[in-house]
């Protein structure tokens, strides 16, 4: 079949990759437009438009995807399907009406509809995530669905992990679902509304860390927001983003009784009270400063940490 894909980041990419590999013949890479980034706020290609480029494929950066000019260039072009994933950009009524639009969503549909069901997932404590191969209708991820396929959510793993599982699962579920859509036999299964439910976009407020929540909580909000979006805290008058954080027994070696925010520092480790129990910080980043080790944070922040004696 002759495809055109859109995509921009990395989990785009990983699908874009497993279509290379497929029997299908890629007409058309769209991606969003170079953005400026770096010190310089020099122009970025994306990962998408990287590995089109290493590959000779055709790429173009449309603003408006749905624009006439994008449509007529798919029927020129022969495009037969536009396969979609984390592309950045809403299809709009005419590019959906004139050429069949298949999504990679990272959920397994009806559930976590939205913008962030990957951090939900995981922020919610959901030990299987997945993904949905679907029909692009104008609702929000409302299409019919061709094909799921479950991916466990481990301890390990945090948002970046699970977006790696998640591309190269729905790059072979995608591939099959267009070698069904060429041999004429693919059919979709409507969605269940009353299973229907949503995935917010991330916002401030989800990154603050509230301690006198349970210490499971806090761990599977901060895996949530790691690598590329970071929880935060406050010591002093430091802000404070956190990246890792390791569930530890609810006795600390050290720790006294107080109340939830308070620091224990036993050695060169660094706990802080939760309601149930304490949370090792593993990974942070001080304002302006790399990402360390909480030992490595302690031997410069000690007496910060110790003077404010709870993060808050």
């Amino acid at each position: 079949m002759k495809i055109a894909f859109a995509g921009t980041p990395r989990f785009g990419a990983l699908v874009l990759d497993s279509l290379i590999r497929s029997r299908h013949e890629i007409v058309v890479v769209f991606t969003q437009p170079d953005r400026p980034a770096g010190r310089g706020l020099g122009p970025r290609q994306s990962p998408v438009k990287e590995l089109a480029l290493a590959r000779e494929l055709r790429v173009e950066q449309p603003v408006n995807i749905s624009s006439p000019e994008t449509i007529a260039l798919l029927g020129e072009l022969g495009a037969e399907v536009l396969t979609i994933a984390a592309f950045g950009q809403i299809l709009k009524q005419p590019l959906l009406d004139a050429i069949l639009c298949i999504n990679v969503h990272g959920s397994l549909l009806p559930g976590y509809r939205g913008a962030a069901p990957v951090e939900r997932a995981i922020m919610n404590g959901e030990d299987e995530t997945g993904v949905s191969i679907m029909k692009v209708l104008l609702a929000l991820d409302s299409g019919e669905v061709y094909r799921r396929q479950s991916v466990p959510i481990e301890d390990g793993d945090n948002a970046g992990t699970i977006y790696e599982k998640l591309a190269r699962a729905g790059g072979e579920a995608l591939v099959a679902t267009l070698d069904d859509l060429a041999a004429g036999w693919l059919s979709g299964e409507p969605q269940d509304e009353s299973l229907v439910t949503y995935a917010e976009k991330i916002t401030p407020a989800d990154r603050r860390i509230d301690w006198s929540r349970p210490a499971r909580e806090i761990f599977n909000q901060v895996r949530a927001l790691s690598p590329h979006i970071g929880a935060y805290t406050a010591v002093g008058e430091m802000s404070l983003k956190i990246w890792r954080v390791g569930v530890v027994s609810p006795d600390v070696e050290g720790s006294q009784s107080g109340g939830p925010g308070d620091v224990v520092i036993s050695g060169q480790r660094l706990f802080v009270q939760c309601s149930d129990g304490f949370l090792g910080l593993l990974e942070v980043q001080p304002p302006g400063k790399r990402r360390m080790s909480g030992a490595e944070f302690l031997q410069g922040y000690r007496r910060q940490v110790e003077a404010a004696h709870r993060f808050r």
